[in-house]
């Protein structure tokens, strides 16, 4: 049960994570019959194959509040008549948000394996859906040790298995590399306010000062979009920074290759698949302390945007030679995934 899937198999920026690891579910195990309940997105009703799953879309279309319960009665209606026509094992919710509150409902109903995975702000203690569910039914996992530990703070010691989605190296090494690595600074990643590439702008502004012709590229769309344009422009960055809007995942792999510093101003992300990606295209990565870096010798985890420009400058000075870093794969997920899925 996730809170959105891709309409179609060229859908490639929906959730990549979760698209990725079900995928190779999938092919890891063609003895199962996978189905996937998309509560919100697409923003239709019906059933549909994608891959080697079967996706029932319910088409809530992210309404709010006492309107969602119509979709909640379909997710359980779908869930009954998967249950008359197939042996439902284990059901695996993402996040600890509406799919999980259901998929409890149904979980202790039938006695069935319930695991759940945490994504970001659902980690938080002011995470409404939190208060309703027993968290002793559920095999909880988490993306990360940050997130872990947030989790661990206001939830009375629940066990949480810390499982990264890993990466699709197979695909992305598949993706040939530019001549040259022409931009120096590239972010990545919608354009929110808990992202604040408001601070990125101005960290490339700083970096004027020791590179005149520092060149810059935001990849992502988002409400902050005009914000962001605007601040490029009053900080006289035109010719530096680049906003390039939504791209197709293998496109923005590309930038990513042309790419020398990965830098994320976000001060609270659960995972992060995209530090996977820019490890996997050879970037160092300059960030805060939050989400999975691995123990690549490329991350940089800094407290304070002036140790970022620091670190920047010295890594825009003196890249060295950018080669893929080892990652966790999305087969290594699956693996231990089935784990903690059981007989």
């Amino acid at each position: 049960m996730v809170p959105g899937f891709p309409e179609g198999e060229e859908d490639t920026t929906c959730l990549p994570a979760i698209q990725n690891y079900i995928d190779a579910f999938c092919a890891s195990r063609p003895d199962l019959d996978v189905h996937v309940i998309a509560f919100q997105y697409p923003f239709f009703r019906g059933e549909y194959a994608w891959k080697e799953a079967t996706v029932h879309a319910l088409g809530g279309m992210n309404r709010r509040s006492l309107r969602r319960m119509p979709t909640w009665a379909r997710a359980i209606l779908t869930f009954m008549r998967l249950r008359r026509r197939t042996d439902v094992r284990v059901l695996h919710t993402f996040w600890l948000t509406e799919c999980t509150r259901v998929g409890q409902w149904l979980g202790r109903a039938f006695g069935i394996r319930h695991v759940a995975s945490i994504g970001g702000q659902d980690a938080q203690p002011t995470n409404p859906y939190l208060r309703h569910l027993r968290l002793d039914d559920l095999v909880l996992t988490a993306g990360s040790n940050f997130t872990a530990n947030v989790f661990a703070k206001h939830s009375a010691g629940a066990r949480v298995h810390v499982i990264p989605l890993g990466l699709d190296t197979r695909h992305l090494e598949a993706i040939d590399p530019p001549p040259e690595r022409d931009i120096d600074v590239i972010g990545v990643g919608s354009l929110i306010p808990l992202k604040d590439y408001g601070a990125f702008v101005d960290i490339v502004a700083a970096l004027t000062s020791d590179f005149p012709d520092v060149s810059a590229r935001i990849i992502g769309a988002g409400p902050q979009q005009e914000a962001l344009r605007e601040r490029i422009v009053r900080h006289g960055l035109q010719n530096n920074v680049v906003l390039m809007g939504h791209l197709p995942r293998d496109e923005v792999f590309r930038y990513m290759l042309r790419s020398k510093v990965f830098l994320h101003t976000s001060k609270y992300e659960s995972q992060g698949y995209v530090f996977l990606e820019a490890l996997f295209a050879g970037l160092h990565v300059v960030c805060y302390d939050v989400g999975y870096t691995g123990n690549s010798d490329r991350v940089f985890r800094c407290r304070s945007s002036h140790e970022i420009i620091d670190v920047a400058t010295d890594l825009i000075r003196n890249p060295g030679r950018l080669l893929r870093q080892r990652v966790p794969t999305v087969e290594d997920t699956v693996r231990a995934f089935e784990a903690i899925y059981g007989d």
